[in-house]
Order: C-alpha cells, then sequence, then structure tokens
C-alpha cells in the first residue's frame, strides 16, 4: 500500500485536529508536520519536503494569505503539489492560484473523506488538479451571465468610450448598442452604466 505523505497548514486547531484524527484512521496517510501560518510553515518545509507529497493550506490565514503564502512555496521549488482549503468563496481568488501552481481546491464545508480522498487523488495524479464539487458549483453561480458582445461593449463603456463610438468600432448602429446596454443592465440588475461597469469589476468579468 503507498503511503501519502501531508502537511496541514492553518490557524484553527480544530480544523487540524480534526483532519489529522481522521487521517490517522486510514493507514495509508500520513501527517509529516502541521503549521498555524504561513512562515512557521515555510521553516517548517525544507527539513521534510524530501518526504512531503502534499500541503493542504487554509487562504485566511495570520501572518501571510493563501495567495501569498502559494508564491513562496513556488520559490522554494520543491515536488509536493499544493491544495487549498478553505472558507473563502471567491472564483476570482480560485483561478488566479490555479493559474500559479496551485493543483487542488476544497472548501471546508465538503465532507472529511472528500478533503482526503482529493489529496490522495492529487497525489496519484500528479499532471492533474481538482476542484472540490461544492467549488464547482460556486464557480458556475459566479459566472457571468453577459454574452461575450455584451462584454465587449461594457468593457468599452468602462475604458470611457461613448455608445457613438463604441457603435464606429463595433459596427453597430447607435441604436443597437443601446438596447445591448439595456440587456446588460437588465442582467446585471444594475440601474446606469456606473452600476453595471462596477458590478462587473467586482466579480472580475471585465478589467478597467
Amino acid at each position: 500500500m503507498s503511503s501519502y505523505h501531508l502537511m496541514f497548514v492553518d490557524d484553527h486547531p480544530l480544523i487540524v485536529e480534526g483532519i489529522v484524527n481522521i487521517a490517522k484512521s486510514m493507514p495509508e496517510l500520513k501527517i509529516v508536520a502541521t503549521a498555524g501560518d504561513g512562515p512557521t510553515a515555510l521553516k517548517k518545509i525544507p527539513a521534510i519536503a524530501g518526504q512531503l507529497d502534499l500541503i493542504i493550506f487554509d487562504y485566511s490565514m495570520p501572518l501571510m494569505d493563501g495567495e501569498q503564502f502559494l508564491y513562496k512555496l513556488n520559490q522554494l521549488n520543491f515536488n509536493f503539489r499544493k491544495m487549498l482549503l478553505t472558507t473563502v468563496e471567491d472564483p476570482a481568488i480560485f483561478e488566479n492560484m490555479l493559474q500559479n501552481g496551485l493543483d487542488g481546491i476544497v472548501l471546508k464545508t465538503a465532507p472529511v473523506t472528500e478533503i482526503l480522498q482529493t489529496a490522495k487523488f492529487l497525489i496519484d495524479n500528479p499532471q492533474s488538479s481538482v476542484i472540490g464539487t461544492e467549488v464547482k458549483k460556486l464557480t458556475v453561480r459566479k459566472q457571468s451571465p453577459l454574452t461575450a458582445q455584451e462584454t465587449q461593449i461594457l468593457a468599452l463603456i468602462a475604458q470611457g468610450y461613448h455608445v457613438k463610438e463604441i457603435g464606429q468600432q463595433l459596427s453597430f448602429s447607435e441604436r443597437t448598442i443601446k438596447y445591448h446596454l439595456t440587456e446588460i443592465y437588465q442582467k446585471l440588475g444594475a440601474g446606469n452604466r456606473a452600476q453595471a461597469v462596477a458590478i462587473a469589476v467586482s466579480h472580475k468579468w471585465i478589467k478597467l
């Protein structure tokens, strides 16, 4: 039977204790180390990196958040895999971290068995990434309701272009652009251009 060597980094002792206790009932899982914050973990890692298969860490931690911790882990250039276990529900954060070396994401509301099975899967499948069931639901819920064309129009509005200028750029009449803006407002629940832009920017659907 293969052994899986894990490290947990989380500032909530009860979370760590709960997962560690369940991991102990699974003989193939070995908890190599735990830490309550990023800097403490970073000090421990060099001594155990050779036997470490996966590090599971929280996003909201003192001294260093999950994104900062991931950046520091990447600088160490070790081969273990990296999984986020969090209460944060922000698809934009998830997407950014996945693009920067994160291998998996599971919400803390998931059953502990799912958390540990995801950990094992990531170790067994080094070319794969995994997002948990609840994260997938959250991602779908937060997807933009706008079409690609509506997104383009709103992005131009955000850049300061007027309706006439947008119509000229996209080869549409002013009436067509205004129609699209009405659709955008309805989909986003916005009362005007400024609100629509603010909503879209907050969800990272467009950039300023």
